[in-house]
């Protein structure tokens, strides 16, 4: 059978503005080819991109590319380190799993360093505990609780090498390609498979959009496609302000995405498509031929660039593709960040609910529009608590037939929740405030 890998707890330690965080996905053994939605809401300041910059934390580990640089400043205020965990369902041809990563982020000289990195599973019995697969604790590494200094010269050679080129390059160790020859003479067959389902597959179908490509398109600046077809992963910048040049084999690629595309994109913006237009053959600076070309928007047999179109429909263009993936693909696992900006809230609303109802991957997303509360069921929502120590919780007191954004806006209001959830201002003191500044200046 193929693999499954999905995403069912993560806790955040000392990340941005949040102290201590946890929140769990509705993945099960049972629904694990069902779509899981999960959105997050709350005040702003209060933890919620935080969640996405911890997906964000976990992808450069798998990638094995450069933490953050340390001015970031993504340690919170007072401690020394970062520590995450994300736990996954895994099912397998081997049986079905629990697996867990625990990675530790201390300051390194320029950027964040890994200094303990666990990952751990157990079989889906009864009182079966989480054995290691590969750990490292500052210099200390295992594999399987063996210890590096009872392996082979060679081996603790490569281990070596592994764990220096990880700390100066400030990248996972666990992950890094020189340790796969250890790991795959040590292991046992299943534990070879669990590494391989989340080194490659989980991370093949991982996608996460920040702010930062959002800003860039409202800038005017670059339209970041997020391409998820067939074995092609990743991200395209696409500069708004001109045509692009584009190596033969990533123009191919563009054109398929935009094929995509367009199937869906008729149906929820109703006549609008998007054409790729070649303008020519064209000499790219590594000598290799390249295709020069621009988008064209095209309603009712008008032709426009796409620069031309509104920031709401090149954020729908730009993230489609992984929409798409998340429908289709029960290992697609996608996280946006303010996915509601610049997009009519109906619509995100209708699609959200397509999503939830009938797609088999799993798509977190950070949000302001409370018309979203209306369409997902409760148990996919998340909330933001001015609880630094406990900073995210689902709201109590909804039934089946309760409307959750009625539910959180009460708690706004009046409170009535395990934790604070909004805090407060007063109009009253608002009006002052704008009355006094203006003074001020005037």
């Amino acid at each position: 059978m193929d693999a499954i890998i999905r995403v069912t707890n993560v806790t955040i330690n000392h990340l941005k503005n949040v102290k201590h965080g946890k929140f769990k996905t509705n993945t099960s053994f049972e629904q694990i080819d069902c779509a899981d939605v999960v959105g997050f809401y709350g005040q702003n300041g209060s933890g919620k991109t935080a969640v996405v910059e911890a997906f964000s934390l976990l992808k450069s580990l798998l990638h094995i590319e450069a933490l953050p640089k340390k001015t970031k400043k993504l340690i919170y205020f007072g401690e020394s380190a970062i520590e995450l965990v994300f736990e996954f369902l895994i099912a397998n041809s081997f049986g079905k799993y629990f697996v867990k990563y625990t990675i530790v982020l201390k300051e390194g000289t320029e950027r964040l360093v890994v200094t303990d990195e666990t990952l751990s599973y157990k079989e889906n019995i009864s009182k079966k505990r989480f054995k290691d697969i590969l750990s490292k604790s500052d210099r200390i590494i295992s594999v399987r609780n063996k210890k590096m200094t009872t392996f082979s010269e060679n081996d603790r050679v490569t281990m070596m090498v592994a764990e220096r080129m990880a700390v100066d390059n400030a990248t996972s160790f666990i992950f890094r390609k020189e340790l796969q020859e250890v790991w795959q003479a040590v292991l046992n067959e299943e534990e070879q498979e669990i590494m391989q389902n989340i080194q490659h597959h989980f991370k093949k179908d991982f996608h996460v959009i920040d702010t930062t490509q959002y800003g860039l398109l409202v800038a005017n600046i670059i339209m970041p496609f997020s391409v998820h077809i067939e074995n092609i992963r990743g991200n395209i910048p696409y500069e708004l302000k001109d045509t692009m040049l584009l190596p033969k084999d990533v123009f191919t690629t563009i054109e398929k995405v935009i094929e995509q595309t367009n199937v869906v994109l008729k149906t929820i913006i109703p006549g609008l498509f998007i054409k790729v237009r070649k303008i020519h053959i064209e000499k790219m600076d590594s000598g290799e031929d390249g295709v020069r070309f621009e988008f064209l928007s095209i309603k009712e047999d008008i032709e426009l660039p796409l620069r031309s179109e509104s920031e709401g429909v090149l954020k729908i263009i730009s993230i489609l593709s992984t929409l798409i993936a998340v429908y289709n693909n029960p290992n697609a696992c996608v996280v946006i960040d303010e996915l509601d900006a610049g997009i009519f809230e109906y619509l995100l609303g209708e699609l959200l609910e397509v999503i939830s109802e009938n797609g088999k991957g799993q798509l977190f997303f950070t949000s302001h529009n409370l018309r979203i509360l209306e369409v997902l069921p409760i148990q996919h929502l998340w909330f933001t608590t001015m609880n630094e120590e406990n900073r995210y919780l689902q709201l109590k007191g909804v039934k089946k037939l309760n409307n959750a954004r009625d539910i959180y806006l009460r708690a706004v209001q009046l409170g009535g929740q395990d934790e604070l959830i909004y805090n407060e201002t007063n109009m009253y003191d608002i009006k002052k405030s704008f009355r006094k500044a203006g003074n001020i200046i005037g």
